[in-house]
């Protein structure tokens, strides 16, 4: 579910490990794939809801939508602003 703010977005500094999310058909919720990827340094993701019981968080990031810890979040990654954008 996306916020009806303004996108909150991070700089990854470190590779993050992420897991692809794919549509759950009737359903705003998404369904995690087996894929596992990297999202690289020096890329931008944003934010979609809040953090989960599992201290998962999902993040957009080229078109796709992730599930990264929030923990590695905070630790590879920081939040800019959107003049940085």
């Amino acid at each position: 579910m996306r916020s009806s703010g303004p996108p909150i977005r991070y700089k990854v500094a470190k590779p993050l490990q992420a897991v692809k999310l794919a549509e759950h058909p009737g359903s705003s919720l998404r369904d995690p794939t087996g894929t596992v990827v990297q999202i690289p340094a020096e890329v931008i993701v944003e934010i979609e809801g809040g953090v989960a019981q599992s201290g998962l968080i999902n993040v957009h990031w080229n078109g796709e939508v992730f599930s990264v810890f929030n923990e590695d979040l905070q630790e590879k990654a920081g939040p800019v602003g959107a003049a940085e954008v």
